[in-house]
């Protein structure tokens, strides 16, 4: 994974940690939120000001950014491999913006869908 898709998605991370809307905080920064969105996703690649200024505004340190885990642990669920298909990347933030109740009833589908591919019942 390159150095500024791992800032994107600690940048989403912070960002929902802190309770924020891509919107709430793109305006914050005076960026739009498709710009935001572009960050988050690293198709477009932040500048080390504009870092800082976001980790200001999250409360993060801006080595939250640079490091390679949130924790300095490998993650087990291999999320970066899941992370690096696009379809399930605009699934995942597609879902960023709906209820949870919403979030639960696309899940439940999923898992539909699986358990009709294997012929069982869900």
């Amino acid at each position: 994974m390159k150095a500024y898709e791992l800032i994107g998605r600690k940048l989403q991370k912070a960002r929902e940690s802190a309770g924020m809307s891509q919107e709430e905080l793109a305006k914050k920064l005076g960026y739009t939120q498709a710009s935001l969105s572009n960050y988050e996703l690293g198709k477009r690649r932040l500048y080390l000001s504009d870092l800082k200024r976001i980790s200001q505004i999250l409360s993060k340190p801006i080595t939250y950014f640079l490091e390679d885990s949130d924790d300095g642990q490998s993650n087990n669920d291999d999320l970066s491999s899941i992370l690096k298909e696009q379809f399930l990347r605009d699934i995942l933030f597609e879902a960023r913006d709906i209820k949870p109740a919403q979030r639960k009833s696309v899940l439940d589908y999923i898992q539909w869908q699986k358990s009709k591919e294997k012929g069982g019942k869900k």
